[in-house]
């Protein structure tokens, strides 16, 4: 009987797993695009054309070389046609990007609402590492970002979507949120006359904001606080060029702490 009941639960178990796999890879396929994006829209290029090509030889990449995760491994980082190294980064994003999908679908469950978190998620990291490698957000990230949390908000109204702050609590919130980074900002200036925060961030924070409602800003930039004022200080101890005015990228942790309240 203990043997048949094991059994059962091994096979539900294994089901499970196994289930995972198309999240898995369409997560991993969604980090490729993202890797694209990271490294063109910095640089106003299109994210549509030419096709995936190397930064270093500018050759084009043969279709066995942009599978994502595997051809990483496979080509031990480097590529194949001049044997530069490719960046970690890469891997790291479709990595966080397929395990991002099987994490939204199971807090969130099928449908509108999985797919519209796994689509902020994936803003998000995209925003947090083009600010962590490059000090700017993009607009097309946050502008758009922002009028698509707008948006959701009033399809999830008509839609009786729970779990999605209503229209008025999304603006609440896209406006707190520019509005205390931006007064932030402006107070830091008068004070020191050195900037402190970006406008990317401001523009952000609004985004985050339309996506969790106004009562979520406060929370977002608790942790966001925390974890940058920890970053800064592990950076002042490692480094002995580091100080206190030494600049910091804040996008990285407003996006975590954005997922921290997702989750």
């Amino acid at each position: 009987m203990d043997a048949v009941i094991s059994g059962s639960v091994f096979a539900e178990a294994l089901g499970q797993i196994w289930g995972l796999v198309p999240l898995l890879v369409v997560g991993a396929c969604i980090g490729s695009f993202l890797n694209v994006c990271i490294t063109r829209l910095p640089k106003g290029e299109s994210i549509v054309f030419p096709p995936s090509r190397c930064r270093s030889c500018k050759a084009r990449l043969r279709r066995w070389a942009n599978i994502p995760v595997i051809s990483y491994i496979l080509l031990r980082a480097r590529c194949a046609h001049c044997g530069v190294r490719i960046s970690p980064r890469y891997f790291l994003v479709e990595l966080c990007a397929a395990a991002m999908a099987p994490a939204c679908y199971y807090r969130f469950g099928p449908g509108g609402l999985f797919l519209a978190r796994l689509a902020f998620a994936c803003a998000l990291l995209a925003a947090a590492v083009i600010d962590f490698e490059t000090g700017i957000i993009p607009d097309i990230i946050s502008l758009s970002g922002t009028a698509a949390g707008l948006v959701l908000s009033c399809i999830a109204l008509a839609l009786s979507i729970p779990d999605w702050p209503s229209p008025p609590s999304s603006l609440l919130g896209a406006l707190l949120g520019g509005g205390v980074l931006w007064a932030t900002a402006g107070g830091y200036r008068a004070a020191t006359g050195r900037d402190g925060l970006g406008g990317g961030d401001i523009k952000l924070l609004a985004m985050i904001g339309a996506f969790a409602g106004w009562d979520g800003v406060p929370g977002i930039l608790f942790w966001s606080a925390l974890t940058g004022s920890v970053w800064g200080i592990a950076m002042m101890i490692l480094r002995r060029d580091a100080s206190l005015t030494t600049p910091l990228p804040f996008g990285p942790f407003l996006c975590f702490g954005a997922l921290v309240r997702m989750s």
